[in-house]
């Protein structure tokens, strides 16, 4: 039961930074708009969910495999140039990086 509780809270940040990812590259990146591409809903629904495994694996280690999850999706399904898809994938790193250490915060304010 514990392990689902964390899924589902993985699941829920590894979705803000997906969605907040998106938000700013929208507000950055004039004249594109990665939503509109034929298979986003399920190339977001599938970096969110292996993002949301790798959380699992040990920060360093974890945080890399996510990256590489964040990288398929922003390089290979999205249709993006190099240089939009660079942009997009530098949002998901940086959001992706606050996330693992507020879960390190409240692992270490819990005392685990």
């Amino acid at each position: 039961m514990v392990y689902l509780l964390a899924l589902l809270i993985f699941v829920a940040l590894s979705a803000a930074c997906w969605f907040a990812s998106v938000a700013c590259y929208r507000g950055t990146v004039a004249g594109s708009d990665s939503t509109v591409a034929p298979g986003y809903p399920a190339t977001a629904a599938t970096a969110i969910g292996v993002a949301a495994l790798t959380s699992f694996v040990q920060f360093p280690f974890g945080y890399l495999a996510g990256l590489v999850a964040w990288g398929a999706a922003a390089f290979g399904s999205l249709g993006l140039s190099a240089g939009r898809a660079a942009i997009l994938f530098l949002y998901l790193a940086a959001s992706s990086f606050v996330a693992r250490l507020v879960v390190l915060g409240v692992m270490d304010l819990l005392g685990n």
